[in-house]
């Protein structure tokens, strides 16, 4: 009996297994195709040639009346034009945003093409590839030896999330699609993708999916609500102001742009938040099998209470130190909170970063009845962990 029973938990892993890898790689032939016909229509409308560049040499410096000018000796770095060598030149006007550059700086140039075929360079920045490459693979190998094989799925949930960001969300947004049902669909997916690689599909999983799912929604319904009632356009900060400047006459929903990306900036706590508790509920039922529900549930919310605790500080503190710089502004021209608290930017912010903790709150209750509403099954799969729940044998008591 024990030997069928080892068997059918083996087997039903088995399977589970092969579902989630299926799943992943049509996810991935899904995101993959979907950029490739975006990007490449995108890529028609607007191109910038951008290349790396060595400095060479300085090879002059003249001022005139209060700007410098640096005259520059560089080298290519890229493949199809390496070791091509050209002069640019490089402008100081005595502000903060001057880059005085030097031998040996690695740099980005704009590359267009002159007349005569010849290709022009323009001094555009800093190359800072480099650097944030070793700091990738500093964080990946932490990430490795620390988490182990569990840090190696955390690593490729990740990147397939980027990837879903950036070669789907992104270029649908550009091509004029509504922000945030985009966003919605696009957390729920990394949700699932993330747990279903992490964790595997089962009774833990399938409960933090839909805790997220619901406390984004809810996240996203609340913003969306109070960002109405505030009257708050989504077109204060400068980056949204911006978009209106790019090529074709793209035509944008600023307000769902702000909801979208306050969705998007909530998932990485609802994604914690969730997880922790269906987590902590499937290590109660598991060592306590018969542990009544409404202990179960006033277990969750304990759990629940001190993660809540923690996350809100996380989001709020986050939010406020993106806006920091304006509010020194603000404290520096001695303005009154009324004044301040009528601004948009800051009221944006505000209704980002409560929005935002309202999302993760509510995350923890649906969370908390969808474990219960699942918790039916008598065996419980996870990712490479099976945990059996064996109900005692009834004996008939008038053949006993």
């Amino acid at each position: 009996m024990q030997d069928i029973k080892k068997w059918y938990c083996e087997h039903t892993n088995m399977k589970v297994k092969i579902k989630s890898v299926i799943f992943i790689t049509l996810s991935v032939v899904f995101i993959t195709l979907l950029s490739t016909n975006i990007s490449a229509n995108l890529a028609e409308d607007y191109q910038v040639n951008l290349y790396r560049a060595r400095v060479i040499e300085v090879t002059e410096e003249r001022t005139i009346g209060e700007s410098v000018i640096q005259t520059l000796q560089i080298r290519i770095l890229n493949r199809d034009l390496q070791n091509h060598e050209s002069t640019i030149t490089n402008t100081l006007v005595g502000n903060n945003y001057d880059i005085n550059l030097s031998a040996g700086d690695r740099i980005s140039v704009h590359m267009e093409l002159g007349s005569d075929g010849e290709p022009l360079f323009y001094f555009h920045s800093y190359d800072r590839s480099l650097p944030l490459l070793f700091l990738i693979i500093f964080f990946a190998l932490c990430v490795i030896v620390l988490g182990k094989t569990k840090g190696l799925k955390a690593l490729i949930a990740l990147t397939i999330t980027i990837s879903l960001i950036f070669f789907g969300l992104i270029p649908l947004l550009l091509r004029g699609y509504n922000p945030i049902i985009l966003s919605i669909i696009v957390c729920i997916l990394s949700a699932i993708i993330t747990f279903s690689i992490c964790f595997g599909i089962g009774k833990k999983s399938i409960s933090a999916i839909i805790g997220v799912s619901g406390g984004l929604l809810m996240g996203g319904i609340i913003a969306y609500l109070f960002g109405f009632l505030a009257r708050i356009t989504g077109f204060s900060h400068g980056d949204a102001q911006m978009l209106q400047y790019l090529p074709n006459g793209y035509m944008f929903d600023f307000r769902g742009l702000l909801f979208a990306g306050i969705i998007i900036g909530a998932l990485g706590a609802c994604l914690d938040v969730a997880i922790s508790i269906s987590s902590s509920m499937t290590e109660i039922k598991a060592h306590n099998p018969s542990i009544e529900k409404k202990d179960l549930i006033n277990s969750g919310f304990n759990i629940g209470k001190d993660i809540m605790g923690s996350m809100v500080n996380t989001l709020v503190l986050a939010y406020t130190g993106s806006a920091l710089a304006t509010i020194m502004i603000f404290m520096g021209f001695e303005m009154r909170f009324s004044e301040i608290i009528n601004l948009e930017s800051i009221s944006t912010e505000i209704v980002r970063a409560i929005a935002g903790s309202l999302g993760l709150i509510f995350a923890i209750p649906i969370t908390i009845f969808a474990f219960i509403l699942l918790d039916k099954s008598k065996t419980t799969i996870s990712s490479g962990e099976t945990t059996e729940i064996v109900e005692p044998i009834k004996t008939d008591s008038k053949n006993s």
